[in-house]
């Protein structure tokens, strides 16, 4: 592995995630939601169980705030798993939870992972690599 992969697998993960939310609300395709909610939840555990414990000795402030957003993100996808999708409330807080997320990656991307990339060693981003990697297969 090289320097920066960590936060390449993120950002394709952040890119599977907005593609299956761009099918499922411009489609409205409600079939795509589950294979989203698992992708979402998978992605968020691994961030949550090692990326914000390393970072918040860095930047508390920060790891807060993204923490904060994934427990909007949890309680929406709560929400959502029990509320029929034929239910006109259940698009629209799709589309809130596609708001919170996008605005959420953007955040990451372009605050969190340059201030990771500086702060931790090519072999601290490996290890938590392979444990976030772990903690998906975990979850599947």
């Amino acid at each position: 592995m090289t320097k920066g992969d960590l936060y390449k697998s993120l950002k394709e993960d952040h890119d599977t995630v907005k593609e299956l939310f761009k099918e499922t609300i411009e489609n409205g395709n409600d079939s795509k939601f589950p294979t989203l909610k698992k992708k979402l939840e998978m992605h968020m555990t691994g961030e949550e169980s090692v990326l914000y414990p390393a970072m918040e000795f860095i930047d508390k402030k920060m790891i807060e705030k993204n923490q904060y957003e994934h427990d909007l993100a949890w309680n929406k996808l709560i929400y959502l798993d029990n509320t029929p999708p034929d239910d006109p409330e259940w698009i629209l807080n799709l589309k809130e939870l596609n708001d919170l997320i996008e605005s959420h990656i953007d955040h990451e991307e372009k605050e969190l992972f340059p201030e990771a990339s500086e702060v931790l060693s090519e072999e601290a981003e490996d290890d938590m690599l392979k444990l976030i990697e772990e903690t998906k297969k975990e979850n599947i």
